[in-house]
């Protein structure tokens, strides 16, 4: 059966309105990164949610390397043959099991090798990364919590982040944190079209400005330019006197019950990138909820 065939079935079963979903569709592939803690459990699960929402599928990973010690040391081949196998057994077990709570399809995958690399690596080829924003106990927490930030730092394609402990919702309002019309890119605002259209979302644009940063009314207009490219989506326009620009953001989420914050951490000139990166990175540790790091490339 063709594409067009079965676009002509979906059309007489479910409607005009189905068949355009599927057109603007692009979340065909989630990774999603494990270290089999508890956190790191609830963003797999939210990740296969989002996969049967957006009619994508999922492959887990878990990445492990092999410690060097001193000459005198030794790992056997073996041993390692061992840790893979244990390590792609959890996974499958894993993978069956969210095939039958939510009728996707899960690949796994175990790559002996440093976690970033293996997460960003250009021969995957993904749509996306779900992950935690940290590990079970405090070494793991430093552990996978840095792993995080260096994936949203190197990924060229969008990052969620889940924080402990959190659920899976539905998505019915997304803030965007952005202050500059630049950062919004085609790919940045196809993402973001995406999401607001699959879970109909009201978006809210959220532009945070100090008080030493001039009139205000500077910054309502800069938001308002941004709301030029989400033509089509209930948005609004948002600005937010506060000196901490995390603490306005996850207070501003919380009032409006945001499912979903989205930041774009790309810019133009060192300095614009040093100040977003920073914000990011923090974000990503204490955010109060999923946060989507969308890069403007």
């Amino acid at each position: 059966m063709s594409v067009f065939q079965k676009i002509l079935i979906i059309i007489k079963v479910n409607g005009l309105c189905d068949i355009c979903h599927i057109i603007i569709t692009h979340m065909k592939s989630i990774l999603i990164p494990t270290d089999f803690s508890i956190n790191a459990g609830y963003a797999v699960e939210y990740g296969a949610e989002l996969a049967k929402k957006m009619n994508a599928s999922v492959t887990l990973i878990h990445t492990f390397h092999v410690p060097i010690f001193a000459d005198q040391v030794y790992i056997e081949e073996t041993t390692i043959d061992n840790w893979e196998k244990d390590c792609k057994a959890k996974l499958d077990e894993m993978a069956r099991e969210l095939e039958l709570k939510y009728d996707i399809t899960v690949k796994t995958e175990v790559k002996i090798g440093f976690a970033v690399e293996e997460i960003v690596s250009p021969d995957e080829k993904f749509d996306m990364v779900v992950m935690g924003s940290r590990g079970e106990s405090d070494l793991q927490d430093v552990f996978f919590g840095n792993v995080t930030i260096d994936v949203i730092q190197r990924s060229k394609i969008p990052v969620l982040v889940i924080p402990p402990k959190a659920d899976y919702s539905p998505i019915s309002n997304i803030v965007l944190a952005c202050n500059n019309e630049e950062f919004i890119t085609d790919n940045v605002s196809r993402v973001i079209k995406e999401f607001a259209n699959t879970f109909s979302s009201k978006l809210y644009l959220l532009n945070i400005v100090n008080e030493y940063e001039g009139p205000v009314s500077a910054a309502y207009n800069e938001t308002n330019k941004i709301k030029r490219h989400f033509d089509g989506i209930d948005a609004s326009v948002n600005v937010l006197v506060e000196n901490k620009v995390v603490t306005g953001i996850n207070e501003f989420s919380e009032n409006v019950n945001a499912g979903m914050v989205i930041m774009i951490p790309d810019k133009h000139t060192l300095m614009e990138r040093m100040f977003t990166e920073i914000h990011t990175r923090h974000m990503a540790k204490i955010a109060h909820r999923p946060l989507l790091v969308v890069p403007s490339v």
